[in-house]
């Protein structure tokens, strides 16, 4: 990493670091209430009594999956994959990648410009932040995790392995990374914030919505694989598949490849 970059990131760190932490905080402390609120659940033999009231259809639409969220474990993993959580954390990192739009608008570019720094710092300053970022907050759930499982304490009913957490969490940093390259990228040619803002949030609550479309329609099923949510399944992870190398790579492919075009875009935009 160049000064000029190092000095980027300390600028825009300053800025993002109470949204972060925030984030961080509530996350951890979410998951560590969750591992309690599963611990009562199984306690009360709730899991049993509430599989026993789901129709019979319910369970052949859903299959295993049904059963793998009513359970210790997918109660715990309830904060990796609940859409709410998720929406959080994609607003979080849309937050981040279009702060370059910001800065043109503003006119801050033009003075970071003006000096002997490259155009490619900036979006270098902005992926050190984008990865950054996301990563504290996953981190911060994966403590808070094992924090509450260690409360919870093992004379309890078998809790899940220490690796489904951290497959969890690697799942959840890797679609944050992916959809900050899409942000990134339209960040970089817009010269609104607000609108860079919209768009890529308005992109993301569309290809999530065709994603739970997806599940339930088949017609949907094609268009679903151009989601980046497609590739992010938690529940499959909970149920004891392995982790899907391949939509690993397809979600760090498309981040990679959408965080390149950026540095393209931003290279030659008029400023």
């Amino acid at each position: 990493m160049t000064r000029e970059t190092a000095a980027l990131v300390r600028h825009s760190a300053r800025r993002f670091r109470a949204p972060v932490a925030i984030a961080a905080a509530a996350l951890g402390a979410f998951q560590v209430l969750l591992c309690l609120a599963a611990r009562e659940l199984q306690r009360e033999g709730m899991f049993q009594q509430i599989l026993g009231l789901i129709p019979p259809f319910a369970r052949e639409l859903f299959g295993p999956v049904l059963v793998s969220m009513m359970s210790f474990p997918g109660i715990m993993a309830l904060g990796y994959y609940h859409v709410a959580i998720v929406a959080v954390l994609v607003g979080l990192v849309i937050a981040i990648a279009t702060e370059p739009a910001g800065e043109v608008e503003t006119g801050f570019a033009d003075l970071v410009l003006a000096r002997a720094v490259p155009r490619g710092a900036v979006m270098t300053r902005s992926i050190v932040l984008l990865a950054g970022g996301a990563a504290c907050v996953v981190a911060a759930m994966a403590v808070g995790t094992f924090f509450g499982l260690w409360l919870v304490g093992p004379a309890e009913a078998s809790k899940p392995a220490s690796s489904l957490v951290w497959k969890l969490a690697f799942s959840l940093w890797c679609v944050l990374a992916c959809w900050g390259g899409v942000s990134l990228a339209i960040g970089a040619a817009a010269r609104r914030r607000a609108v860079a803002a919209s768009m890529a949030g308005s992109a993301a609550a569309a290809l999530m919505l065709v994603d739970y479309l997806a599940r339930f329609w088949k017609p949907a099923r094609g268009a679903a694989r151009l989601s980046p949510f497609h590739y992010y399944n938690p529940l499959d992870l909970v149920i004891g598949k392995p982790l899907p190398l391949g939509d690993i790579a397809v979600l760090l492919g498309t981040g990679a490849a959408t965080a390149a075009l950026a540095y393209l875009v931003f290279a030659r935009r008029d400023l």
